[in-house]
């Protein structure tokens, strides 16, 4: 039988030309080393390389080379393993073990090869190969017209000297070279001498305009560069308020076509509402014209969407507001512009068909302007109470899940304030949870705005869990009990847990309004019975007050009804608060007095106290009270 060939590893002849076995006999080695001195080849050693070798020497290994220098070695009185480890070198900085033909050679040489630190030939090689790539592209550079920095620069002492000299500046000296690398620096400080001077209130019309006259000849032409840097936009917005017609239409009409950009810039920005505080009426309706077909990418950005904002708010009328909002219902409204101011109710009956379209628009717009930076902006509260106003259920509770937690932002205007109340009314017992916590910490400034406070009262109507009520909303109001009850707004959410929608402390707009959330299906507990869980809660509280503060709160016009409503509708004993009014009244009457009015002499006082008495009847009628507890018999 024939012997089966094993397969040859793709190494297989590099390590039949490497690799000699051992078990060659002292005989083979001898023919070697016979072999070795007739082809009389020189050595690969260190003195037999040069730069040209190396540089048409192919990429080998250190083992290669290793035993190319053992081939080529005479192997005088040495094994084969003395041959290998003399071909691969030494470590820098060590001398090589003595062989017998260095024995043989002279004295001097002996000293020269010690002091001698031989480099290794691998290490030899990759030096004077990287010294050639090196020349190399110095020729390129050099070829190029490329000026090459000089070894000195790339020297120690040159970096440290200036990084030393710019730690000695000053911190103002370090401003100063900042500035003078922008462009126009020097124009500005010519621009800035100007502008300290004629900012100055106390300055003659006439040197005024000469001063406006030089400053405009030095901007004019740079506009469009100096107005986003911090200090020479500052110049521009003066310049543009103190100049003549003349230079504000020339500052104009230099910057109309970048408005856009302008109105993104941090500085930048402000000289566009200096546009609509001293700009022509030409100039301003440009400027909104501008925002068209932009303006749900304009409200999302930082600072254009307050731009947008100070134009909608403040100088926009009826038409352009109109015009602005309906690019919120879709893209053929921010295409196609009419001059006909048109609602949301007046584009939903002119096209029932599109109702769903336009709706769906308006949710894909408002969806990403629920951010706390952007829900600030009065455009966005207008268009999330349109929404609200004509959505379908679905569509209302996705939006409101969205929005819940951002609703604090939005009560300081009338159409947030309404939006609050349709997620408080149509939202879940998850949604009201949410939106209560949110509202736990500025609970006090809610209660003193003039649409805020309205949310108070919509969910005072509504919440069923009057606990959670109780912990995050009326324990913040009672423990601030003073401050809410002298101000205008506050006094009435105090008035509204005593007596809820009493056409005697309430308009009858406001309860129309809170009417509408009596529709609900979120709302399980009866009404009465939550009106009651939350009086029980306040009552002791507010007794406790009026007696603290019977004289500050009588001498004042707003607070008397307020004095009337917790004697009349707090549960618990009011003897105390009726015992600290009757000692009031009581007092010495000075007729004429200036000084200290008495409650009878009081414009309003009089008037609580007839209330008060004429109150008595009813609740001698009651069988739970007894003869002392009324104000009459006090007096007596």
């Amino acid at each position: 039988m024939q012997k089966k060939n094993k397969p040859k590893s793709p190494n297989h002849n590099l390590n039949q030309s490497v690799t000699v076995k051992k078990r060659h006999s002292s005989k083979n080695m001898g023919d070697l080393m016979d072999g070795a001195k007739k082809t009389k080849k020189k050595p690969l050693t260190d003195e037999t390389v040069d730069e040209a070798s190396v540089s048409t020497l192919p990429s080998v290994s250190g083992w290669d080379i290793a035993i190319a220098n053992a081939r080529s070695t005479p192997l005088v009185n040495q094994s084969w393993e003395d041959a290998v480890s003399k071909a691969r070198g030494f470590p820098d900085g060590t001398n090589e073990s003595k062989t017998a033909h260095e024995e043989e050679a002279p004295k001097e040489n002996k000293e020269k090869q010690r002091k001698k630190v031989e480099i290794p030939f691998k290490q030899k090689v990759s030096k004077m190969a990287g010294d050639k790539l090196k020349g190399k592209k110095e020729d390129n550079i050099q070829k190029k017209g490329l000026k090459r920095k000089s070894s000195d620069s790339k020297t120690g002492d040159g970096a440290k000297k200036a990084k030393v000299d710019l730690k000695e500046m000053t911190k103002k000296e370090r401003k100063k070279q900042r500035q003078m690398s922008r462009n126009n620096f020097e124009l500005i400080q010519k621009m800035k001498k100007i502008w300290e001077d004629l900012r100055r209130h106390k300055l003659d019309k006439e040197k005024k305009e000469k001063l406006c006259g030089e400053l405009f000849e030095m901007v004019k032409g740079h506009c469009k560069e100096l107005i986003f840097a911090h200090d020479s936009t500052r110049i521009i917005q003066t310049l543009y308020k103190l100049g003549s017609p003349q230079i504000r239409n020339s500052i104009y009409d230099e910057i109309k076509d970048h408005i856009l950009e302008i109105c993104k810039a941090k500085y930048g920005s402000n000289f566009i509402k200096k546009i609509f505080k001293y700009g022509t009426k030409a100039q301003k309706n440009q400027v909104l014209k501008s925002f068209h077909g932009k303006v749900r990418k304009t409200i999302r950005h930082t600072v254009a969407s307050s731009v947008l904002e100070y134009a909608y708010n403040e100088y926009a009328n009826a038409q352009q507001r109109s015009a602005l909002m309906e690019e919120f219902y879709g893209p053929s409204f921010a295409l196609f512009k009419t001059h006909e101011i048109r609602t949301i109710e007046q584009v939903l009956n002119s096209d029932p068909n599109k109702r769903d379209v336009i709706l769906r628009n308006m949710k894909e717009a408002l969806a990403p302007l629920t951010d706390k930076t952007v829900v600030k902006h009065t455009i966005v509260h207008r268009a999330f109470m349109e929404f609200f106003s004509h959505t379908e259920a679905k569509m209302r509770s996705e939006m409101i899940e969205a929005v819940r937690e951002s609703l604090v932002e939005m009560l300081h205007t009338r159409d947030g304030a309404r939006v609050a109340m349709y997620c408080l009314w149509y939202g879940t017992a998850k949604d009201r949870k949410v939106i209560i916590k949110s509202l736990k910490t500025p609970i006090v400034k809610i209660c003193k705005e003039e649409y805020g406070h309205l949310v108070l009262m919509a969910l005072f109507d509504c919440v069923d869990d009057t606990k959670l009520v109780q912990k995050a909303v009326l324990q913040e109001i009672l423990t601030n009990l003073h401050d809410i009850a002298f101000d205008k707004y506050g006094i009435k959410v105090l008035m509204y847990l005593l007596t809820p929608r009493n056409t005697l402390h309430f308009h009858p707009d406001v309860i129309r309004i809170l009417k509408k959330g009596d529709s609900n299906i979120t709302s399980k507990k009866e009404k009465d019975v939550r009106q009651r869980e939350l009086l029980d809660c306040v009552s002791e509280s507010m007794l406790k007050f009026l007696v603290s503060h019977t004289k500050e709160l009588v001498m004042v016009n707003s607070t008397l009804l307020l004095i009337l409503a917790i004697l009349t509708h707090a549960k618990g004993d009011a003897t105390e608060a009726m015992r600290a009014i009757s000692q009031i009244a009581a007092e010495p009457f000075v007729s004429g007095s200036l000084e200290n009015y008495h409650i009878v002499e009081h414009t309003a006082g009089h008037l609580t106290l007839k209330r008060l008495i004429l109150n008595d009847a009813d609740r001698m009628k009651d069988p739970n009270n007894t003869g002392n507890e009324v104000i009459f018999y006090l007096f007596i």
